[in-house]
């Protein structure tokens, strides 16, 4: 599938996102005209339950005052919700900018949907089954409900 200049930013904002959160790994993603999918690995992350409000805050100190924190700044996101939520506004932030500098068309309401599907992987085999699934949705389009080729098709 070849994608148009917003999917391409799109990429290029999944490919950042190990830059901005260090200890987030990329994986297998890929995008899709009206959605994407990726695979997102949080490196240390405990293997089950949350992540303590101490290390989801920056350290000792509460709030994210601790000493390890420079005036500021902010602690690089930690939790999956975090991590989407940065993507979401970065791309969207890109997006916008695109629309008044390269005439990229203007969206109405919302870029991205309020929130989104998560799983979570607990075996090699549902890693690469996922894995397989993210390679191969780009072929699925073609029969997508949601693909508008297809609007006069949808029974």
């Amino acid at each position: 599938m070849v994608l148009n200049h917003a999917g391409t930013m799109i990429c290029q904002t999944w490919n950042d996102v190990p830059i901005k959160c260090p200890g987030i790994v990329i994986d297998q993603y890929t995008v899709m005209p009206n959605h994407a999918h990726a695979i997102i690995c949080i490196v240390g992350a405990p293997l089950v339950g949350a992540l303590s409000l101490e290390s989801r805050m920056g350290g000792t100190g509460g709030a994210g005052t601790g000493s390890n924190r420079r005036a500021g700044t902010r602690p690089a996101p930690t939790s999956l919700g975090q991590v989407v939520g940065m993507f979401k506004s970065i791309s969207t932030h890109t997006y916008v900018i695109n629309i008044h500098a390269n005439d990229w068309p203007p969206f109405a309401g919302k870029l991205w949907q309020r929130n989104y599907y998560e799983h979570i992987i607990r075996n090699e085999d549902e890693l690469n089954r996922i894995r397989e699934y993210i390679k191969n949705n780009p072929l699925q389009w073609v029969n997508d409900r949601n693909n508008p080729v297809n609007f006069n098709n949808v029974k």
